[in-house]
C-alpha cells in the first residue's frame, strides 16, 4: 500500500484461515492503524502455515524545484509527486496556478500539495524592498543600492545586466551586496539595467530568482 507519511494503513489478510499471526502481534484478519514499515502475517490453513509479507510505501510528496519572484509576483515551479499540484498562501484557501501577485514586500511562505492530498509542503519566500532608481553623484542621496540586510540568504548573488543581456556587475559578499552604478570601476550610460538576486533557501534548497530592472542616472 502507499499512503500518506502521516497517515496509517488497513491491512486485510483475506477471510478463511484457521488463525492469523501478525508481525505486530494481532490476532485478527484485519489489522488497523498501522505506519509506513514492512510486515507479515503467518496464516493457518489446517494443518499448514504459511508467511505473506507486506509493505507500506510513503507516497512520494511534490518538490518546489524553484521560485521566481518579480516586483509582486510569486511564482512557483514543482516537481515529482502527483498531477495536478494546488497552490496557496495561507493554507486555507488554494488555488490551481501556480503564480501569485499583488504580494507585497516581506517574508511570504507559499504552500503546495498534489492530487494526492497529503500534507502541504511549503517554502517561505523574501519579497525584498526594491529600490528602482539611483543617482550616483556625490550627493550622498541614493547613490548607491545597498542590500547588505539580504546577506543573511544562502549563496546570495545580486547581477546587473544591460539590455542585451550582457553581465555589467557582480555583488556578493566581498563587495557587500552594494552597487554605485559603475562597471570595470567605470560609470555606465543613465539608462534602464536589469537585475536579479539569486539565493537559496534553507528548507529544501530551493534556488530562488528575483529579477526586476533599476534606473541609473549617472552624470556623463
Amino acid at each position: 500500500q502507499n499512503i500518506c507519511i502521516d497517515d496509517r494503513a488497513t491491512l486485510d489478510a483475506g477471510p478463511g484461515f484457521t488463525s492469523y499471526l501478525w508481525s505486530t502481534g494481532a490476532t485478527t484478519q484485519v489489522i488497523s492503524g498501522v505506519p509506513v514499515g514492512l510486515y507479515w502475517v503467518k496464516l493457518q490453513s489446517g494443518n499448514c502455515f504459511s508467511i505473506q509479507t507486506v509493505r507500506v510505501f510513503p507516497i512520494t510528496q511534490p518538490i518546489i524545484e524553484s521560485v521566481d519572484v518579480s516586483f509582486e509576483k510569486i511564482t512557483v515551479n514543482v516537481k515529482g509527486g502527483k498531477a495536478p499540484y494546488k497552490y496557496s498562501m495561507d493554507a486555507v484557501n488554494w488555488q490551481d496556478s501556480n503564480v501569485f501577485t499583488g504580494v507585497k514586500r516581506g517574508q511570504r511562505t507559499v504552500y503546495v500539495k498534489d492530487a494526492n492530498d497529503c500534507q502541504e509542503i511549503q517554502i517561505e519566500v523574501t519579497v525584498p524592498n526594491i529600490v528602482n532608481v539611483i543617482t550616483p553623484n556625490g550627493d550622498g542621496a541614493n547613490d548607491y543600492v545597498d542590500y547588505s540586510a539580504l546577506a543573511y540568504k544562502k549563496n546570495l548573488v545580486f547581477t546587473v545586466y544591460d539590455r542585451y543581456g550582457n553581465k555589467l556587475f557582480e555583488a556578493d559578499k566581498f563587495n557587500d551586496y552594494k552597487w554605485d552604478g559603475t562597471a570595470g570601476n567605470k560609470k555606465i550610460l543613465t539608462g534602464n539595467y536589469w537585475f536579479s538576486f539569486t539565493w537559496n533557501e534553507p528548507v529544501g534548497n530551493a534556488p530562488v530568482k528575483y529579477s526586476g530592472w533599476i534606473l541609473v542616472k549617472n552624470r556623463n
